[in-house]
C-alpha cells in the first residue's frame, strides 16, 4: 500500500473516530461501527491498527500533536506576552469552533479507562508546552511570580470553562468573540504590570 494511500486510510479512521468515540464513547464503539463508518474492511482496519486501543492511542497522539502544533505556531509568531497569551485562547476557541469532536476527544474522553498508560490531560504535550511557556513568564518576570501550576490554573481553567460552556451549548455564539474579555480578566490575575 502506497504512502498516500495510508494516509488517507488512516485519516479516514481518525476523522471517524474521533466523532465516534466523542459522541458515543469508547467502550460503545466496535471495529464493526468503524468498519461500516469508514467504509473500510475490518481486515482494512487491522492492517493499520492491530486494535481498537491503537487506534485510540493514535487519536490521542495525534490530537495533541495537533494541538500543540497550532499552539507553538501562534505563540512564536506573537508579537509580545499579551499576544501571545491571547493566541493560545484563540487557539483552543478556534479549535472547538471548527473541530468540536477532537476537543470534546481531548478534554471529555476518561482516557486512562482505555489507555492505562495515558498521562492525564494537564500533562499531554500541549499543555506542558503552555506551563514551560508561564514559567518562563514568571522567571522573566512578566507574570507574578507563584507557583507554576496555580499560574497554569489561572491560565487555563477559564479558557476550558469556557470551551466547556460551548460544548455543552449554553453559550450559543463562536467563543472566540469572548477571547479579548476572558485575555482581560486572566491578565489581570497574571500579569505583574497592567498592560
Amino acid at each position: 500500500m502506497s504512502r498516500k494511500a495510508t494516509n488517507l486510510t488512516k485519516k479516514k479512521i481518525f476523522e471517524y473516530c474521533m466523532k465516534s468515540f466523542a459522541e458515543n464513547g469508547y467502550s460503545n464503539v466496535g471495529l464493526r461501527n468503524i468498519s461500516e463508518g469508514t467504509k473500510l474492511s475490518i481486515g482494512a482496519i487491522y492492517y493499520h491498527f492491530s486494535s481498537k486501543e491503537k487506534i485510540a492511542q493514535f487519536l490521542y497522539d495525534t490530537a495533541g500533536r495537533l494541538i500543540l502544533n497550532e499552539i507553538k505556531t501562534a505563540v512564536e509568531n506573537a508579537a509580545d506576552d499579551r499576544e501571545a497569551l491571547k493566541s493560545i485562547i484563540l487557539v483552543l476557541f478556534k479549535l472547538t469552533e471548527e473541530d468540536p469532536y477532537l476537543m470534546k476527544y481531548v478534554l471529555y474522553t476518561k482516557h486512562k479507562d482505555f489507555l492505562p498508560k495515558a498521562q492525564p490531560i494537564c500533562s499531554t504535550k500541549p499543555f506542558e508546552y503552555i506551563k514551560k511557556f508561564i514559567k518562563a513568564k514568571i522567571k522573566e518576570g512578566v507574570f507574578e511570580d507563584m507557583d507554576v501550576l496555580i499560574a497554569s490554573s489561572l491560565i487555563m481553567g477559564p479558557i476550558i470553562r469556557i470551551i466547556q460552556l460551548r460544548m455543552d451549548n449554553v453559550l450559543k455564539g463562536d467563543i472566540r468573540l469572548y477571547a479579548e474579555s476572558l485575555l482581560d480578566g486572566i491578565s489581570r490575575s497574571i500579569f505583574k504590570k497592567q498592560i
